[in-house]
């Protein structure tokens, strides 16, 4: 109205003061920007407590025309602070730097109460205190709920904000799929910890009845893994497949078993190849890619049962350690106890060829896993893996 041309005749535009001074603009946007973090902070409350109660359903979680688990709400959590960044780029340019900062930090409030919620939701399924039929859907579902926020996260950077201002919360998504994975692996873990009590036994080496039930049990705890979106699927896979391996080496190195001659020997090596080919076969049907397989780890421990002349264990020893950097004297003492029939001194040979070769060669892309491994009994969460999922 002050600008209209009507008044021109009437009083000299350049001479009038604005209207608000910039203390004035200051505490309208500060007090605006608090009413609008209030109730963005409610509803996104509300879309969480929503999404949670969703949990205990006696139904499997919803899936979109794909057959991908999916909820809505990602899309409301977006929404709600995409919109609300628009709106303000309508009045100034600081307000809308305000907004966006705020939507940024009850995003980052928003993620953590989700990461909460999951953990309690673990929590209470597994001490029983909560009946919930379809628990691991529900994680599963979770990561397509990540998978979304992360890939749709850019909405809310305004046009000339730099990219950098999404770090932190591109970190506290990476770090919810970290969660959400742990807490798969923990769940497929307890399933399968009863089975590999008893291996390695003579029962192992007699027949493949035990690995076959690991693979059974396994397939179907892996069973609804394809709803859930890539690349997710294939880390989710991945590291399936890294826990059972690191659960079969954890039992080898419990001390069970010690083969009584040279055809037991060679049974334990036959068994760990058939091993390491029905795993492979498992993991490939479910899905996953054969260069992120872990269980060809069990044929470099064949050559290591399978040698016959025990006084050539250096050289199976070294060759070990240049495939598996972390691979310790306590594991190698372990698997020569496996053994049965090593002497004193040729264990001494055998562990000295760990320093005493050259050093393993940093291209063998061979991810940890001996160091994730003990030698003794530990808690039931000890040989949970470590790196993308931890």
């Amino acid at each position: 109205m002050m600008g209209s041309l009507e008044l021109g005749p009437e009083a000299d535009l350049f001479q009038l003061e604005p209207l608000l001074t910039l203390e004035n603009i200051e505490q309208l946007e500060a007090a605006f920007v608090g009413q609008v973090q209030a109730s963005v902070a409610q509803w996104l409350h509300k879309a969480l407590d929503g999404e949670v109660a969703e949990w205990s359903r006696e139904q499997e979680p919803n899936t979109d025309p794909s057959g991908f688990y999916h909820s809505p709400m990602p899309a409301i959590v977006l929404q709600i602070l995409a919109e609300n960044i628009r709106v303000t780029s309508l009045v100034s340019e600081s307000l809308q730097r305000r907004v966006h900062g705020m939507a940024l930090s009850e995003l980052g409030a928003f993620l953590r109460s989700f990461s909460d919620a999951l953990i309690r939701f673990s929590r209470d399924h597994l001490r029983g205190e909560a009946l919930v039929p379809h628990y691991v859907s529900y994680l599963l579902a979770a990561f397509n709920h990540q998978s979304a926020l992360s890939s749709s996260v850019s909405v809310l950077q305004p046009d000339g904000v730099a990219s950098a201002v999404l770090a932190p919360i591109e970190t506290a998504l990476d770090e919810l799929q970290r969660r959400i994975c742990r807490l798969v692996l923990e769940a497929l873990q307890e399933e399968l910890q009863p089975l590999f009590s008893a291996l390695p036994s003579r029962r192992w080496l007699l027949g493949s009845e035990l690995l076959d039930g690991v693979c059974e049990r396994t397939s179907r705890f892996c069973r609804d893994f394809w709803r859930v979106r890539k690349p997710a699927v294939q880390l989710l896979l991945a590291e399936a497949e890294r826990t059972v391996v690191l659960q079969y080496l954890r039992a080898l190195m419990q001390g069970r078993l010690v083969c009584r001659g040279a055809d037991e020997r060679t049974q334990a090596a036959e068994r760990l190849q058939h091993d390491a080919a029905q795993l492979k076969e498992l993991f490939l049907a479910l899905g996953l890619e054969e260069s992120a397989h872990c269980a060809p780890v069990l044929l470099a421990l064949k050559g290591l049962l399978n040698l016959h002349d025990p006084t050539l264990l250096g050289l199976e020893v070294a060759g070990l350690r240049q495939q598996f950097p972390d691979v310790s004297e306590d594991h190698v003492s372990a698997l020569l106890d496996l053994r049965g029939d090593v002497s004193r001194e040729q264990r001494q040979a055998a562990l000295s060829s760990l320093l005493a070769g050259p050093p393993p060669s940093p291209t063998t892309g061979h991810r940890a896993l001996f160091s994730l491994v003990p030698t003794r009994t530990p808690s039931l969460t000890s040989c949970l893996p470590s790196g993308p999922c931890s």
